[in-house]
């Protein structure tokens, strides 16, 4: 590796499949500015796996670096111990094998090496590495969490394991950013742009610009790291960064570098990787991987109109500016939608109107598509150097693939007259859908509607035949006045490639500053579907020329992100703070009694509600259930099962927001008296369109007298 040509090949190209995340060119300069960042994490297609109740181990990072002969596959694990014991290490091994049942041996770092036990109520990170076979992928290794236990054959109690999909090989995307977990802090990490360009009459030189980004409190020391630019086909070159010696980066501080190599202009100039090693520090030469980054090149020599993603158009009203901000290709129903956003600034001194755009996809320079344009919302003309998004889409059948994606624009007179704008290009490569964490805010940037999105929860609710599939999104207004909110559509999709179309659910009202709606998208699936990967693409909807709104259907989404999900809402133990957005139900107090023939529960509870929602579903089900166990079996016994709502209908028992009060539930006894040799159980359900979910489930310590849960915690 540090030989006079510091370079040498090796096979990651097998093992570089692009993840599925909207890149951006290093060209469109302005395109990366404008898109949100996309974060590239191990964490959207692993879940954690849990030591007990509280403490549990996330797979945080991992990646494939190249050995003589192999591979290095490293893996970093946060740990928590959220127990009031420390927890020992030694008694949990780590395990790595592959598909095929080959085991490997697993090592750990030597900056972690004496890392055994963890104190109560904190976490701690660790590195763990293997060689692996120099072909191996991601998806083919299965990393194992066993625990030492005598009682078991083997000694070896499984705990859990983490697998990876068949695609997935965490390289960073274009215009993404990673984030670099270290014992005290975290890096965010990012390619800022990448250039090639002719170095005499042989060579080439690559100049990659690179940021560390120190968004924690403490400083992190950065050493012996190594940079490499690595072509598609795995050649290796070593680059030399603008700061050579050991890097040390202060809390909310950043350190730019520029990363040079100088290369062969024969090579190809697509392809190409950033890949960043660090030593090990151990007593053997062992480099681990940081991360790999793929390249998007500008070049040195300016570009043309007919090949661009901007242009500038003038005429007698004055100068505008078009730049193509995104292109999106988003499944919808048999076929899918081809999206750009185009952004208009007004490059004049004075004020201009707004052309009325009209045009065409030209795909591969023989298929024309026409498209439609979103009318404008709120908009009279644009202020001197003030912008608008535009949006434009066409339907296209789901199986036609494409390369090159050029927008013709024209601006439409009347109805008989048209005059060119001109044309922007984009690529089959800028067409995905960028995909989201589940902690990441989804920005709705429209003009007179800006809002944020956010995942709330999961829930399934079961069938004897089928389940619905249910995600719950946080809509909030960043607009200063009252608004109509805005429409979002989407639909599930799993790893292999099924889709569910998803039924998006919102009450009718407006929203207020800076407040906030609640959105639930469903779908009905197989009892035995795994849901487990299925992921959430949302976008805005639009119906002809116009966005989605409460009185209309969805033909189409645009601006589409895809959301990995994250696990089901749990049940709760205790009937303490039950979320039921925009609601928090607890019960403080409760007295069961038989009377005669009837069962009766009363109950003195809180229903607390959080007033910044305006708009919320209000026909919410639920079912309270009282049931009797016979420890010896199992079998149950129902005693009382009354529905009820939330302020809702009167002629049905109903919770009523505010703190302490009263409910007074009385059903006929469906069984013959009382049998004191049954453990009780008070259970709550919630009901979607015949499903139930059970959400919360405590034990009735006593009959005929108050039992009080005040002091109630969830585990």
């Amino acid at each position: 590796m540090n030989g006079s040509s510091k370079k040498f090949k090796v096979l990651v190209g097998l093992t570089a499949v692009m993840l599925a995340v909207a890149p951006f060119s290093a060209s469109a300069a302005t395109t990366t500015k404008a898109a949100a960042p996309m974060i590239t994490a191990v964490t959207q297609v692993v879940k954690p796996i849990y030591l007990n109740s509280t403490s549990y181990i996330n797979l945080v990072d991992v990646g494939l670096s190249p050995v003589d002969g192999g591979q290095i596959a490293a893996f970093t694990l946060s740990i928590y111990n959220g127990s009031s014991a420390s927890l020992d290490l030694t008694n949990y091994w780590f395990r790595l094998a592959n598909l095929s049942g080959s085991t490997y041996s697993i090592k750990t770092s030597a900056a972690d090496g004496k890392l055994t036990r963890i104190a109560p109520n904190s976490k701690l990170m660790i590195t763990l590495y293997a060689t692996v076979g120099e072909s191996t992928k991601l998806s083919d290794l299965i990393f194992k969490v066993v625990k030492f236990n005598f009682s078991v054959a083997g000694y070896e109690q499984g705990v859990g394991r983490f697998t990876f999909p068949k695609n997935f090989n965490n390289v960073v995307a274009a215009g993404s950013y990673k984030s670099l977990y270290f014992a005290t802090t975290i890096l965010n990490s990012k390619v800022t742009s990448a250039k090639i360009a002719a170095s005499g009459d042989e060579d080439q030189q690559i100049t990659v610009n690179y940021v560390y980004n120190n968004i924690g409190k403490k400083a992190v020391a950065l050493s012996k790291y190594k940079y490499y630019l690595v072509t598609a086909s795995g050649i290796m070159y070593e680059a030399t960064p603008s700061i050579t010696e050991d890097l040390s980066i202060q809390p909310l501080t950043r350190k730019e570098l520029s990363i040079t190599a100088t290369v062969p202009n024969s090579l190809a100039k697509t392809g190409w990787k950033l890949m960043i090693l660090r030593d090990n520090g151990g007593e053997t030469a062992v480099t681990l991987p940081v991360g790999t980054y793929n390249l998007y090149f500008s070049t040195s020599t300016p570009t043309t109109s007919s090949a661009a993603d901007n242009f500038t158009y003038t005429n007698t009203e004055g100068s505008y500016h078009y730049k193509l901000t995104s292109l999106l290709r988003e499944p919808w129903n048999s076929q899918d939608v081809l999206s750009a956003r185009i952004r208009l600034t007004n490059k004049s001194t004075t004020a201009v109107s707004i052309p009325s755009l009209s045009g065409y996809f030209y795909l591969d320079d023989k298929t024309k598509l026409d498209f439609k344009t979103i009318a404008v919302n709120n908009q009279f003309g644009l202020n001197a150097g003030g912008y608008v998004d535009l949006d434009v889409y066409a339907k296209l059948p789901s199986n036609f693939n494409f390369t090159k994606a050029q927008l013709m624009l024209n601006n439409k007179v009347d109805d008989k007259t048209t005059t060119k704008l001109g044309e922007l290009t984009g690529t089959s490569y800028l067409a995905q859908i960028p995909t989201y964490a589940v902690d990441k805010v989804m920005n709705i940037d429209r003009d007179g509607s800006k809002m944020t999105a956010a995942l709330n929860n999961v829930n399934v609710y079961n069938t004897t035949t089928n389940k619905i599939f249910s995600v719950q999104m946080t809509l909030t207004s960043t607009e200063k006045r009252t608004i109509d909110p805005i429409r979002l559509v989407g639909l599930f999709k799993s790893d292999n490639g099924d889709i569910f179309p998803a039924t998006a659910t919102m009450a009718e009202g407006q929203v207020n500053a800076s407040n906030k709606a609640l959105l639930t998208f469903t779908a009905t699936v197989p009892q035995n579907y795994d849901t487990n990967n299925l992921k959430l693409i949302v976008g805005e909807g639009v119906t002809d020329t116009k966005y989605t709104d409460a009185k209309t259907t969805a033909e189409g989404f645009i601006n589409a992100v895809s959301y990995g999900l994250p696990q089901e809402q749990r049940l709760y133990s205790a009937y303490k703070d039950i979320s039921l957005l925009p609601y928090k139900f607890s019960i403080n107090k409760i007295t069961p009694t038989l009377l005669g023939d009837d069962v009766q529960l009363t109950l003195l509870y809180n229903l607390d509600k959080d007033a910044t929602y305006n708009i919320y579903p209000t026909d919410r089900k639920l079912v309270m259930e009282v049931v009797g166990v016979d420890t010896s079996n199992g079998a149950e016994t129902n005693y009382l099962s009354q529905e009820l709502t939330i302020e809702g209908d009167p002629a049905t028992p109903t919770l009523h927001a505010g703190s302490n009060q009263e409910l007074v539930i009385k059903k006929a006894n469906p069984n013959n008296g009382f049998n004191g040799a049954l453990k009780y159980k008070l259970r709550l359900y919630e009901s979607v369109q015949g499903a139930k979910k059970l959400i919360a489930e405590r034990n009735i310590d006593n009959w005929y007298i108050q039992n009080d849960w005040t002091a109630d915690t969830n585990s």
